[in-house]
């Protein structure tokens, strides 16, 4: 049956940040895969939705913050999506802040990052749209979260059920590590980038607060900031950039979990097929 709101993703997922989706479209959107309608989280879907046959459906999610969430939508994770393992990607201060809900029956992973990030320089993101910016920051993700990364993909390799990871907004920590698993299992490049789009769309909920955030990272900063426009926007071109990078510096994501993350070719294999 056709949407009753019609709308063409593509464009929506092009959208300026500063732009309005209609209420109508986006509870249309939301409703529907690879969303999951889910009252408190944001931004959560299935990542192999968009990915089979390359990626199984109901295996990998990705999502927002949970931190709010009712227990009637633990249960949801635990018994609808049947979530056995939640890796959380954010940030000390974010964890002690915002603490997880304890879910019995799933485990609940927390692995420091190797260091603190590096501060935002808005100075990156002038020129090419704000491409250049978002690829040092992904690059920087890859290196500092290795403990996170590798964990997820043990998890795949040793137990072959369902995880769910996240950080605040489900765009960078989340996307990065979307990534890695996309690109791990075979999915076209262009695939990744849509996966990574659709947080334009995921996002539109808890928008406004979002870019609040962004702006509380330096009070000096506003929407006239240079750089601070491309800043707060949501691109397939900053993934599809960031997987160049990939292939440029490890020789695909392959190179990357075997190289960086250390998985030998037995473990590549092996988590090949579960994610198939």
């Amino acid at each position: 049956m056709a949407s009753p709101f019609p709308h063409d993703m593509n464009s929506l997922i092009d959208l300026d940040m500063q732009e309005t989706i209609p209420q109508p479209v986006l509870n249309d959107i939301l409703s529907k895969e690879p969303f999951k309608a889910i009252p408190g989280i944001i931004n959560i879907r299935d990542i192999g939705f968009n990915a089979s046959p390359s990626l199984r459906r109901g295996l990998i999610y990705r999502a927002g913050a949970l931190h709010s969430i009712p227990a009637s939508s633990a249960e949801i994770l635990k018994n609808e999506l049947g979530i056995k393992l939640i890796i959380d990607l954010r940030s000390e201060r974010e964890v002690v802040r915002f603490p997880d809900p304890e879910i019995e029956g799933v485990k609940y992973v927390y692995l420091t990052s190797t260091r603190v990030p590096s501060p935002i320089d808005l100075n990156d993101f002038v020129s090419k749209g704000g491409e250049d910016g978002y690829v040092k920051i992904y690059k920087e993700i890859l290196e500092i979260h290795q403990p996170s990364i590798r964990a997820a993909l043990a998890w795949i390799r040793d137990e072959e059920t369902p995880l769910l990871f996240h950080c605040t907004a489900g765009k960078d920590r989340t996307g990065v590590l979307a990534a890695v698993i996309l690109g791990l299992v075979g999915s076209p490049k262009e695939a990744i980038a849509h996966d990574y789009a659709l947080t334009r769309v995921g996002i539109e909920p808890a928008k406004e607060l979002l870019l609040v955030m962004l702006k509380a990272w330096n009070k000096e900063w506003s929407m006239e900031t240079p750089g601070m426009a491309e800043f707060s926007q949501i691109k397939a071109s900053f993934m599809l950039r960031t997987l160049q990078m990939v292939a440029d510096v490890y020789g695909g994501m392959e190179g990357y979990v075997k190289g960086v993350l250390g998985f030998s070719d037995e473990d590549i294999v092996n988590i090949r097929g579960k994610l198939r």
